[in-house]
């Protein structure tokens, strides 16, 4: 969280011919989320939800800063109804991102704080330079960590949750992926190596087994295991009223017999 000096915020995105979608958070050199921010990035990511052709969204901010966190100067003079629409915002921008029904992957450079971790670790995969630095420093600032911080223990555990929700330290990107808080890291000059290596990975699987298999993990985070299980054989079934299975096992072992 730090002190807004920025210029109205935009959300850069490119669509390419392989179906990746590359959004970029862009408000000023902190990349502050601002409630006009989470706004403009929510209303952008819900336009992509509704695209067949996007197979992975690859979500970045800027170098100093994936996202910065909350405005403090907006903090220090909120009232009660302010910061009610403001973290309905952030709640409404990390559930669309939670929402979209391909693969997501967080690339963090820099700080990657507060409401920003948060944005962040929501995403399936989570990719981020050595020297990015991650925390949640709102008991810092008299609130607690709030909404999506609640997945933080299926992600690490609740010792490790009450470490940074009640220190607010921040933790460097070794640490995070030690802890299982994001899924890979590497120097800042080799990430996007790291990237696309990712890339490849996600884009090799079959479209439409990956946004059934994401639907999957969404329904099972909500599900006693039993209906887990349920619905997965459903979903295995269902798999077959297309051609998928058929044609990826058929180059699966075409390609084994080259090998």
């Amino acid at each position: 969280m730090e002190i807004s000096t920025e210029s109205r915020p935009r959300c850069h995105v490119d669509v390419d011919a392989e179906g990746v979608a590359s959004v970029q958070f862009d408000n000023g050199r902190l990349n502050l989320l601002t409630a006009e921010a989470a706004a403009i990035y929510t209303e952008t990511l819900h336009e992509l939800q509704w695209r067949d052709d996007i197979r992975l969204l690859i979500l970045r901010g800027r170098p100093t800063a994936f996202v910065g966190g909350a405005d403090i100067k907006f903090l220090k003079d909120a009232k009660h109804r302010d910061i009610d629409a403001y973290i309905k915002g952030v709640f409404a921008l990390c559930e669309q991102l939670r929402a979209l029904p391909f693969p997501t992957m967080s690339v963090v450079s820099g700080y990657c704080l507060g409401a920003g971790m948060e944005v962040a670790t929501v995403c399936d995969i989570k990719i981020a330079a050595k020297d990015a630095r991650f925390g949640m420093p709102e008991v810092k600032l008299g609130v607690p960590s709030v909404i999506h911080g609640a997945l933080l223990p299926g992600l690490i555990g609740w010792g490790r949750t009450r470490d940074l929700l009640l220190s607010g330290r921040m933790i460097d990107a070794e640490k995070a992926c030690d802890w299982g808080l994001i899924t890979a890291t590497a120097p800042a000059e080799s990430l996007e190596d790291e990237v696309g290596t990712w890339r490849h990975e996600l884009l090799s699987g079959a479209p439409q087994a990956l946004r059934n298999q994401k639907a999957l993990i969404r329904s099972w985070e909500r599900m006693p295991t039993q209906d887990a299980i349920a619905v997965g054989v459903e979903a295995l079934v269902r798999a077959y009223d297309t051609s998928e299975p058929k044609d990826y096992i058929e180059a699966f072992l075409r390609a084994r017999k080259r090998a």
